[in-house]
């Protein structure tokens, strides 16, 4: 006995001025067997399915089909539309694809996709973000964290830390940050070391600038 076929319509949201708007488009599938199932799906998708137009005796499984093959091509357009603005970890990538509705399937194939022409890479990313970061006067331990974060081993970035951080200058870093700070005769060196490690730098690193700046050598 042949599947029945299913009759289906897709509604996506309108963009209202000063309305939040809603986050998914409505696939709407109806059979006289199975009667009306609503199946929530990304927006681009949605507005992908209804330029299609309906098409005519699909079945249940034959539509869904369709509708994974759609959402896939959806999915590696966004993600090739994020890359074209700045980099992005697979983490944060993920992340965005899970926010717009895609299926944890569909993510997945997406972004083995991106990896594997190149568009995600996440000790590229790794590499650039410590070098800025770097530059920028964030410690060892900041940097790894804030990788760690967005998804990112350090054990993946080529020449860490090495190529990244000079201890002297780690050294000089501190001690021109901890030179900015305002020195009330109060707390000082706790003070101090808070605010470097803070900034990552290591614990030995902070203490010893700290001691040096406000002048406790104890």
């Amino acid at each position: 006995m042949s599947e029945t076929a299913v009759g289906w319509e897709v509604s996506v949201p309108e963009r209202a001025s000063g309305a939040v708007r809603e986050r998914r488009a409505k696939l709407r599938l109806s059979s006289a067997a199975g009667g009306e199932e609503v199946v929530r799906v990304p927006v681009a998708v949605g507005k992908r399915l209804a330029a299609a137009g309906e098409s005519a005796a699909l079945t249940r499984a034959e539509l869904l089909d369709l509708f994974d093959e759609v959402a896939l091509s959806c999915a590696r357009a966004r993600i090739a539309d994020l890359l074209g603005r700045r980099d992005y970890t697979s983490l944060e990538v993920s992340g965005k694809l899970a926010e717009e509705g895609y299926a944890p399937g569909v993510a997945e194939r997406a972004l083995a996709w991106a990896r594997s022409c190149g568009l995600v890479d996440d000790a590229r990313y790794g590499a650039a973000f410590a070098r800025a970061k770097a530059l920028a006067g964030w410690g060892r331990l900041k940097v790894e964290r804030e990788l760690a974060r967005r998804g990112v081993s350090v054990d993946e970035v080529d020449g860490w830390p090495e190529e990244f951080f000079d201890p002297g200058d780690e050294l000089e870093r501190a001690r021109a940050l901890a030179a900015r700070r305002r020195l009330t005769g109060r707390n000082d060196c706790e003070k101090i070391a808070r605010f470097l490690y803070g900034r990552g730098f290591s614990r030995t690193v902070s203490l010893d600038v700290a001691r040096e700046v406000a002048g406790d050598r104890s």
